[in-house]
């Protein structure tokens, strides 16, 4: 099985949902110890993405012929592979499908299973597709999209309808490559150039001057990757850095700052300052060495093994400048990561909110007066945007909010002073900035 793609498909499927895990990494770790051409990584990779990010859809064709039986995880995403091929891979022979369909559940447990799989495919060609409901309720909407009904819900509440449908068009499409340029190394047209005569069709970022975006392709394996010319970042997170308003002297403060994407930005601001970058986890501040000595940067970075939330009992300085790029639910990561979509629940957000005023909390006393603190998330979310700013202002009277600092072409998404940026505005990552002044 190790050079079948689909049965790889399967068992990648298989770990992402029976473990809660990230496809990316479950793709990697089974590319890594396979011996698949790079046609049939590519099959298996679209097959992944093409079930998650359509699962609702593919159990909605497969009831008609399962009724309420109750399958093993393996076998129902083997029918949803099979399913997502049938509807969406035109290239792809049926018969092909349908054949290795039943050797891989033959071969996984027994001649049973694979008559299973077998004839629910036969019946579902004889019958084909159901059509999707295509109406405006969250039901409709849920299935259609393959977003649980919660999540529909919560973004009508927030967003509108009419918002909530370009959302969720927006989150299944496949997603870009976006990389900084380390301009402290070479200018973007310079990069630009270079990248584009290696085949690279690289496009300059909408929203952030430092950006280029490619289509597809492995922007990591370099030699420009590998020197630091570059780091792979969302464009909406090159947003950060500009935020802070950074000056070359600045002591800057960067709380959560695994992998070091957001910290490395930071640090080409700096010339004669430094930055303190921290990560709960002693592991990922590895991670963010590893950039800094890529990028030129180790000697203006320095890491630490720091719970965010106790970060003012275990530092004994103070700065001009931090950044809380707060732990969030990552819904604005959803089209990257199409698994979020079914790991989160509703209570998660006001969980995340307590720990975002926690580690809010724990940055008061570390930034000087007239200091300016960033806080930022990955999702579009009001429970762990907007409503933090809030809750963290009247609890901090000596915090003023201030308008994010950002280029003239971000008008449009800057309300009350604070930017937020929706995954169908620009086809980036959805994000959240705001920017708070210490009076006294």
């Amino acid at each position: 099985m190790k050079n079948n793609p689909r049965a790889l498909a399967v068992e990648a499927l298989t770990r992402v949902f029976k473990n809660k895990a990230y496809s990316n990494i479950e793709i990697n770790n089974i590319l890594k110890n396979s011996d698949l051409s790079d046609a049939d990584s590519r099959l298996m990779t679209n097959i992944v993405y093409g079930v998650i990010q359509n699962k609702y859809v593919l159990e909605y064709q497969l009831e008609p012929y399962l009724k309420d039986k109750k399958l093993d995880l393996w076998l129902d995403l083997l029918l949803q592979t099979a399913i997502y091929q049938l509807c969406y891979l035109d290239k792809v022979p049926a018969h092909a499908i349908l054949n290795e369909s039943t050797e891989i559940a033959k071969k996984k447990a027994n001649q049973g299973a694979g008559n299973l799989v077998n004839a629910v495919l036969r019946n579902f060609q004889r019958h084909g597709s159901r059509v999707m409901p295509g109406g405006d309720s969250v039901y409709d909407l849920s299935k259609l999209y393959s977003v649980p009904r919660w999540l529909v819900e919560l973004f009508i509440e927030q967003q509108g309808l009419d918002k909530t449908k370009e959302i969720l068009e927006s989150i299944n499409q496949p997603s870009s490559v976006s990389i900084r340029v380390n301009t402290n190394k070479i200018t973007v047209p310079e990069l630009k150039e270079i990248l584009s005569k290696q085949g690279f069709e690289m496009h300059d970022s909408k929203i952030s001057p430092v950006g280029l975006v490619c289509s597809s392709g492995n922007l990591v394996n370099t030699v420009e990757f590998r020197d630091g010319l570059y780091t792979i970042q969302d464009e909406s997170s090159m947003l950060v850095a500009p935020a802070l308003d950074l000056q070359p002297d600045s002591r800057v403060l960067d709380a959560c700052a695994a992998p070091g994407g957001k910290t490395t930005h930071i640090a080409s601001y700096i010339k004669n300052g430094a930055v303190t970058a921290l990560d709960i986890h002693k592991h990922k501040t590895k991670l963010i060495r590893d950039n800094s000595q890529r990028m030129g940067y180790s000697d203006i970075i320095s890491t630490g093994a720091v719970d965010a939330r106790k970060a003012k009992d275990l530092l004994n300085t103070t700065f001009d400048r931090i950044l809380v790029d707060a732990p969030c639910s990552g819904l604005g990561l959803i089209r990257r990561k199409p698994e979020l979509r079914y790991f989160r629940q509703e209570e998660d957000l006001l969980n995340l909110q307590r720990v975002q005023l926690q580690i809010l909390d724990s940055m008061v006393d570390l930034l000087e007066v007239n200091g300016k603190l960033v806080f930022s998330t990955c999702t579009f979310d009001e429970e762990e945007n907007e409503d933090v700013v809030k809750k963290f202002l009247e609890k901090h009277q000596n915090f003023d909010l201030e308008p994010v600092k950002h280029d003239v072409s971000m008008d449009k998404s800057v309300k009350d002073g604070m930017l937020k940026v929706l995954p169908s505005d620009y086809f980036t990552d959805g994000f959240f900035i705001a920017t708070f002044v210490r009076k006294n």
